[in-house]
């Protein structure tokens, strides 16, 4: 039967389980909750919404309408005025043809501005994917520690010849090292 600081150190080892057991579920419930989601932004990336792109070249497009229309209804006033119907039709054609390249220009940067956010998502998941077990997991895995080291102590305090508990301990360190071994990748 156990006593004193043995007993003590046994309890040790008991909490510390619990605490691994607690922090590697945590940790399992947090990769099994983001782990789908990361893997899909990894995967198949997305930008703006198709209604976000929308929106931005229906707002590029009307601009471009817009100048095109004041062009030309400018133009129509400058042949009016000076009754000249031809004055303005170099003017009018340099103002239609700087609006579809503006138009042309701002389709362009929603599609590259759509890229660059998928981009930037995708190198979020990816980082969030590595990052993401470190910390349950090495919680649990530190507390697999503390109970070996309690274990071990119990051990040197001479309550732990018992063959059983012999074989509990040498459980401990190989998961402990299993654990240790899965977290740095190897």
């Amino acid at each position: 039967m156990p006593k004193g600081v043995e007993k003590d150190q046994l309890a040790n080892s008991t909490t510390a389980d619990k605490l691994s057991n607690s922090l590697t579920a945590n940790a399992s419930n947090i990769y099994g909750g983001l782990e789908p989601t990361l893997q899909a932004q990894a995967s198949h990336p997305s930008g703006y919404t198709p209604m976000q792109k929308a929106n931005m070249n229906t707002a590029a497009q009307q601009s471009a309408g817009g100048s095109n229309a004041g062009a030309v209804g400018e133009g129509g006033l400058y042949a009016a005025r000076t009754k000249n119907a031809g004055a303005a039709q170099n003017a009018i054609g340099s103002a239609v043809r700087g609006a579809g390249s503006n138009l042309s220009r701002e389709a362009v940067g929603t599609e590259m501005a759509d890229a660059n956010l998928a981009q930037k998502k995708q190198a979020g998941a990816l980082g969030g994917l590595q990052g993401m077990y470190g910390t349950e997991l090495s919680g649990g895995e530190n507390a697999l520690g503390l109970s070996n080291s309690a274990l071990e102590g119990a051990d040197k305090s001479g309550g732990m010849n018992n063959p059983w508990n012999q074989y509990g301990l040498q459980y401990m360190k190989d998961v402990g090292s299993v654990g240790a071994a899965m977290a740095g990748g190897g």
